[in-house]
């Protein structure tokens, strides 16, 4: 039999890792087995761009390392006295980590297919009465650090510097897509037409049944591929405010979504922001990590929106399909009020 190893000749890092999985799931958001999955997948993005090699830090304390600093909002000198190492040696294990998170993104942040738009067309239809929803989409502020350059213009509409990131999610709470990188003074409705999803959308017929759509709230224009709440201009009907109340209910589920990115990753409450780049590398790897979470480490099924979409006018396809949106919109209307009846 193996003698006992004392845990005072274990690294804190190690100590940590071999915690039981109630005390460990409350720190690190995933049970054991989920993490043991997460270190294998970090292990092979590692090896692939060659941070594996130049790395005598064990994958497994090291990409622990890296999850306290994205669940946490501790200094980096705090975690590193947590665990006994250096300050340096702690962001150079969270930025391999976040690097890692990033390359293996295209795994679990896909498009969904058609099987999987039919799963979430049918819950909000169940459970709301609302059809063809495919996904919900809405902006979010990250909160940064002024940063170093152009500062003004992250400043957003709270007064405050943040990034505008665009999220989509399914049903199921699980992101479908996501856009980060444009300033907090950006109006959600510009992010949209600046992302490659909307190329992509306006683009292919693939991504979208015929009769589907993403839902969004009122900072959107109304079209073909996104339907939106009607505008109380103090003279809407009830049906139309029975349809703004039932399509509320479906966005609910980006808001929780959000909510719960922000509460698990707590860095993104407040990102210190001295390179753009690598705060933008945060955000899309708290996204990867939040999917991971939620679906236990399998990939994930669906379309991977690969290169770049063809570069169109997203703004004349907005307003070529806006007689359509308002024609299906209005269909809904009344096919809710009908069903209120």
């Amino acid at each position: 039999m193996a003698e006992k190893r004392d845990p005072q000749d274990e690294s804190r890092a190690c100590y940590i890792r071999n915690l039981p999985d109630p005390t460990f799931k409350e720190h690190f958001r995933m049970d054991k087995v989920t993490f043991e999955i997460l270190v294998q997948a970090v292990a092979h993005e590692r090896l692939r761009n060659g941070t594996l090699q130049r790395n005598r830090t064990d994958v497994g304390e090291s990409t622990i390392m890296g999850l306290w600093a994205l669940f946490n909002k501790d200094t980096f000198r705090s975690i590193g006295l947590n665990y006994e190492s250096g300050r340096k040696n702690i962001h150079n294990q969270y930025m391999i980590l976040v690097n890692a998170l990033c390359g293996i993104g295209h795994k679990y942040i896909k498009w969904p297919n058609e099987r999987q738009r039919q799963q979430t067309e049918l819950f909000y239809r169940r459970n709301f009465g609302f059809p063809g929803v495919a996904g919900v989409i809405d902006g979010t502020l990250i909160p940064i650090t002024a940063p170093s350059e152009q500062k003004q213009r992250y400043v957003d509409k709270n007064h405050d510097y943040s990034i505008n990131a665009m999220i989509v999610c399914n049903h199921k709470r699980v992101i479908i897509d996501i856009y980060t990188g444009q300033p907090g003074s950006v109006h959600d409705s510009r992010v949209f037409r600046r992302s490659p999803l909307a190329r992509a959308l306006f683009s292919r017929d693939d991504l979208l049944g015929p009769n589907q759509h993403l839902i969004g709230d009122g900072g959107y224009m109304c079209t073909k591929k996104m339907l939106v709440p009607y505008r109380n201009d103090g003279n809407i009907t009830p049906s139309h405010t029975w349809y703004n109340f039932k399509l509320s209910q479906c966005r609910a589920t980006i808001e929780r979504t959000n909510a719960l990115l922000k509460s698990r990753m707590a860095r993104t409450q407040k990102l210190f922001c001295k390179n753009i780049v690598r705060t933008n590398k945060h955000i899309a790897a708290s996204a990867v990590l939040h999917n991971f979470i939620l679906l236990r480490g399998e990939e994930q099924d669906g379309i991977v929106l690969e290169g770049e979409p063809p570069e169109i006018s997203v703004q004349d396809a907005i307003l070529a399909g806006q007689e359509e949106g308002h024609r299906r919109r209005q269909q809904i209307r009344l096919q809710l009020a009908e069903e209120q009846e």
